[in-house]
């Protein structure tokens, strides 16, 4: 089958991270060191060819791009020192960029400068949005949702999740189209499936790899000189993803329960109140799970940490002070007189609603997207056997 060549892509995939393999003469021996290398997966060696070769789609569209979990040892390993685990991540914020139709994950990725000069500018505008639409400051206690009106925030939140929503769809559709061409799916593939083989497919994807962290914890995890569970790169890489995960779904709880009118969203709970119980357990979680990735890009401990891009940092940055913030507003409750929490209240509001417009354009979305892609990988065997099963039974 041929394929079509784009003798820029290399050159392209540089503006995204460190990207040093024009000396790279495929030894292999990056595969080799690689603990998640297969029979039927090889890389980081495969995907450094495709770029080599200029080979766009395969390499976009590749399983192997998404199952890398950056351990560094393919880097470690490499007699050229050509970092094939950084160009591994800057490969996959080059493929994310090409399913984003606004173009701000690639600005993200690939323009520092004006996506730190981004990032300001918007939250500015948020917070002086807010703050031209507040309530009163009550002085005897605070009253967090008359100050920032609960209708106001309700509204403005919806309308930014419409948009993120809207967004993320045509970002997953355009990789499910590029990823399903790599993996030889046609629609009636997907047509000739019971819901028993698509719902394994999906689980495999979701519950094992993305939540389950199998790859990661059963490979990547076993390394030499391994650290505790709880400094493990698999548990710190979960801690950020389950805590984001739990806030948002504590969110969505509160939210249906004003829905059903049994609590109004704002209203105070006690702290073993089933729903900020999971709440404040949840932001825990990800504040040190994001805590310790920020620690680890000062520190660069190894090679898997020494080369952070302006996305990794911008995405961390605004997890970290949206759920420290968090705290801090959740703290004033308790406290006499702690004005200050009006003004964090701002902070908090400003900085979770630019982390969450940019969700389909940050880092956050290769975790969407890497699970998109194993789902079509892990339902592609199952559709071919089922699809030959069909054929075979019409003749």
């Amino acid at each position: 089958m041929s394929a079509l060549v784009d003798p820029r892509l290399l050159d392209e995939i540089k503006d995204y991270g460190v990207v040093e393999i024009d000396a790279c003469f495929n030894c292999g021996n990056c595969t080799a060191a690689c603990t998640l290398t297969s029979e039927n997966d090889n890389f980081p060696r495969k995907i450094i060819r495709y770029a080599q070769l200029g080979l766009k789609d395969k390499l976009v569209g590749s399983k192997e791009l998404w199952l890398c979990y950056n351990c560094g040892e393919c880097s470690e390993t490499c007699p050229r020192q050509v970092e094939p685990a950084a160009f591994m991540m800057a490969a996959r914020n080059y493929a994310i960029s090409n399913f984003d139709f606004i173009g701000l994950g690639r600005l993200l990725s690939s323009k520092p400068v004006l996506g730190t000069i981004l990032l300001i500018v918007m939250n500015f505008v948020f917070f002086m949005f807010l703050y031209t639409n507040r309530g009163d400051m009550h002085t005897e206690e605070l009253k967090l949702f008359e100050f920032l009106p609960y209708e106001f925030i309700h509204t403005f939140g919806l309308a930014a999740m419409v948009f993120v929503g809207l967004a993320g769809l045509v970002v997953v559709v355009n990789m499910v189209v590029q990823v399903s061409k790599s993996a030889n799916l046609k629609a009636t593939n997907f047509l000739v499936l019971a819901s028993k083989e698509w719902w394994q497919a999906l689980w495999e994807a979701v519950g094992v790899q993305a939540l389950g962290q199998k790859s990661y914890r059963d490979n990547c995890a076993n390394l030499p000189d391994a650290p505790p569970w709880y400094l493990k790169k698999w548990f710190i890489h979960a801690a950020a993803f389950w805590g984001f995960l739990g806030l948002l779904l504590a969110t969505i709880l509160d939210y249906v329960l004003d829905i059903v009118n049994i609590k109004e969203t704002g209203a105070f709970m006690p702290i073993f109140h089933p729903i900020r119980l999971l709440g404040t357990l949840a932001g825990l979680l990800m504040v040190y799970g994001v805590s310790v990735l920020m620690a680890r890009r000062i520190v660069k401990p190894d090679k898997a940490h020494s080369n952070s891009t302006f996305s990794d940092w911008a995405f961390l940055v605004l997890l970290w002070v949206s759920g420290v913030t968090g705290f801090a507003v959740e703290i004033s409750l308790y406290l006499p007189q702690a004005m200050w929490g009006y003004w964090l209240l701002l902070v908090h509001v400003a900085f979770s609603i630019e982390l969450i417009l940019l969700l389909p354009f940050s880092k956050f979305a290769h975790a969407i997207l890497r699970t998109t892609a194993l789902f079509i990988h892990a339902f592609s065997p199952i559709a071919e056997s089922k699809l030959a099963e069909t054929e075979a039974a019409a003749d």
